[in-house]
């Protein structure tokens, strides 16, 4: 697809398309699911909890980017696990699967909550992350795109579906996702 239009129409296409779904992959409205991702938010804001943010490559570029932006515009405590010295020596020691799964065992708290980010939303690093926090009872919420059937949507509690087939397509639908929750969160009261 090299012409302009044509990707523009289908970016505009796979957003209005996008599938919001609750745990147990059951639908829900678009804008009830942006809504629910700002209440629970706000809750993290409120019980002094954390914002997590996963996602490998282009997607730990977006992690990093929100995070920031979460932390400064709407006043919430985040944390990225893209410290390079962190990730090597989990990688390294453990395994990679663990680079963020690792540090969500040993922090997060029920207040908390978990964000990922990832194309194919089969990430094992991104899976395992989504394993720890049902498992320590934090609540999560999944961007995904590509395959429908991937593990993000089976384990997250909110899922953003984008029914997009190319990298460059899901990763511009999950920085629109991402940008539309941070201008709800801009607009509620602190």
């Amino acid at each position: 697809m090299a012409d302009w239009n044509d990707f523009a129409a289908l970016l505009a296409d796979n957003l209005a398309r996008v599938e919001a779904e609750t745990r147990g992959r059951v639908p829900v409205d678009i804008e009830r699911a942006f809504a629910l991702w700002a209440q629970w938010t706000v809750a993290v804001r409120s019980n002094g909890g954390t914002t997590y943010f996963a996602g490998n490559g282009a997607s730990a570029s977006m992690a990093c980017h929100f995070s920031a932006d979460l932390a400064k515009n709407a006043r919430v405590r985040t944390q990225v696990f893209t410290d390079p010295s962190l990730l090597t020596a989990i990688g390294n020691d453990l395994c990679y699967a663990d680079v963020f799964a690792e540090p969500l065992r040993w922090y997060g708290r029920e207040s908390d909550l978990l964000i990922t980010v990832s194309s194919s939303g089969n990430s094992p690093n991104v899976v395992r992350a989504l394993e720890v926090a049902r498992e320590k009872g934090l609540r999560s919420v999944a961007l995904c795109a590509m395959g429908p059937d991937n593990a993000s949507r089976d384990l997250a509690d909110l899922c953003f579906f984008v029914p997009a087939a190319t990298y460059g397509q899901a990763e511009t639908a999950h920085s629109a996702i991402l940008h539309h929750w941070m201008d709800i969160m801009e607009s509620l009261p602190r």
